[in-house]
This record gives structure tokens, C-alpha cells and sequence, in this order.
């Protein structure tokens, strides 16, 4: 394996740390017994997963500009989706 794609899979495993879901599973059982803290209070796997910094976020403009909005915007009603809310 390339050093490379080996950074490539530290990296992946720093923003989707092994057996997340697991942990967001049980976070959600303790939350439904009326804990009000933080996710990543209890389980440190998944601040990465709430946390997630603002240049990850979805980008509505980069979208807007792409092939797969063209097409669903040509498609029958498509003109008549607002994209706006």
C-alpha cells in the first residue's frame, strides 16, 4: 500500500472512527433516559461525527453548478422544486 493512501486511511478512520454507529446507538438509548449532555460527553468517537467543522459542511452553491442539478432540474416538475428553504 502507497504512504498515501495509507495518510488517506488514518485520515478517513480520524473522521468516521471504527464502530461509530455502535456508540451513537447507545448514546441515543442513554439520551431517551434524559441525559441532556453532549455526544461526544460520553463517547469520544463521536465528536467527529457531531463536530463537523465548517468547511465540510454541505455547499449549496458548488451543487447548484453541478451536472446531477442540471438533471434534476430538467426533469418533468423539476422547475417546480424551491431550492431556497
Amino acid at each position: 500500500m502507497p504512504y498515501d493512501e495509507l495518510m488517506g486511511w488514518f485520515a478517513y478512520f480520524e473522521k468516521r472512527p471504527i464502530e461509530w454507529r455502535d456508540d451513537d446507538r447507545s448514546f441515543k438509548v442513554i439520551q431517551s433516559w434524559g441525559f441532556k449532555g453532549k455526544p461526544w460527553d460520553i463517547f469520544s468517537s463521536l465528536g467527529p461525527i457531531y463536530q463537523t467543522p465548517p468547511s465540510e459542511k454541505f455547499n449549496f452553491n458548488s451543487f447548484k453548478k453541478s451536472f446531477l442539478f442540471k438533471k434534476i432540474t430538467e426533469a418533468k416538475h423539476g422547475d417546480k422544486i424551491d431550492f431556497n428553504s
